[in-house]
Order: structure tokens, then sequence, then C-alpha cells
């Protein structure tokens, strides 16, 4: 069974995800937001699941400031695409003011179109710009479950008034979004779930405007 842990942390709720095929007992940790860590690997004890892989969305401060605090304690492997790491490479890049954030470095980058098993489960990556260069969904077919970072929220998307985001690109990325079934399940970088039928009619209205 995969099981979906969501937890809210830092100061402008990011979400960080415990992503577990519950039978083989491992998991994911998807996204690291500001005191996230904690929470997240107390939770993976708890159940007895081994986090085998840090992935990252994209590389805003606000999902990646906790990177370095979960490796030290799982040795697990960073990834992230290659276009959003010089951000977590230099995190005060980002600018001020910043929580204070370690650097840290991917040891594999997510590229569209790769496939990522956790157990049981196949996830497919897409490079989804917009919100940032790098910025990626992952895609898990038979359970209808998308991992929609700062793509995708409940009523928008992330923002794209900000230093390497880009409008058109973020609508070539929704229209990517809108041919998944309507009946799957978005777990975004902020707010509550939601699906993409629920969410079609405002893309369909953006993207063809």
């Amino acid at each position: 069974m995969l099981r979906i842990q969501t937890f809210p942390a830092g100061p402008i709720s990011t979400n960080a995800y415990l992503v577990a095929d519950d039978a083989a007992g491992v998991a994911w940790m998807i996204d690291a937001p500001p005191d996230s860590a904690r929470m997240v690997l107390d939770a993976a004890h708890a159940h007895s699941w081994r986090i085998v892989a840090l992935l990252n969305t994209h590389g805003h401060w606000d999902h990646i400031a906790d990177n370095a605090a979960v490796l030290a304690e799982t040795n697990a492997p960073l990834f992230i695409h290659a276009d959003d790491e010089p951000m977590i490479l230099h995190p005060a890049s980002m600018g001020d003011p910043l929580p204070d954030i370690s650097p840290t470095r991917a040891d594999a980058y997510l590229k569209d179109s790769d496939t990522l098993t956790l157990g049981a489960y196949i996830f497919t990556v897409r490079h989804t710009p917009g919100h940032s260069p790098g910025g990626v969904v992952l895609y898990e077919p038979t359970t209808g479950t998308l991992i929609g970072g700062d793509t995708l929220f409940p009523n928008g998307h992330g923002r794209i008034d900000i230093p390497g985001a880009d409008e058109d690109a973020m609508h070539r990325s929704l229209r990517v979004l809108m041919t998944l079934p309507p009946e799957t399940v978005v777990y975004p970088g902020h707010g509550a779930p939601t699906t993409i039928g629920a969410e079609l009619p405002w893309m369909r209205a953006l993207t063809q405007s």
C-alpha cells in the first residue's frame, strides 16, 4: 500500500511529504522545509520505514532548508533537477532574509520522463518549469498520485514574478498536467490536496487565454 503523510512546516507552511511503500518498508522524503526533518524522521522510525531518498521538487529555500539535517541522519541520496541545483549549492544566493541553510549537493538529477521505483510503485518525473527553472512533479499512475511541488496548488500555481520564473513555461507545464486523468490526486507544495479535475476549469481558461 502506498502511504503518504504530509508535514506542513516552516514560516510559510511548506509541505514535506513522507511517501512509503508500507509493505516494503521503504520511503522517500519529498521536500525538506525548515523544521521538518525531525518530524518526518520520527514518523518514518515509528512506522519502521527506511528513508531511501530525499527528493526536492525544486530548489527554493522553503523546500530545501532541512536537506542537510535529513541527509546527516539517513545517508540517503539527494535528487533534484539540474537547473535548480545552484540554489541548494548556494542557498544564500536566494537573498535575505532567509534562515541559515547549509549547502547540499545532488547525488543524482531528476530528468523529464525518468522513472523512479519505490518498492512496488513506479513514479514518472515530469519537468515542469515555470515557478523555477528546474521544477518537477512526480506521477504514480496505479494509485493516481501526483506530487505537485509548486507547479499546481488548489486554485492556482506557484509564483511567476520571482527570479527564475517564466509565465510561458508555467503555461506549458500546466498543459502537461491537464493531460493526466481528472481523478488524479495532487499533493501540492502548499495547502491541501486537490485533484486534476477540480483544477481543470481555471487551468483551461488560463492556458487558452
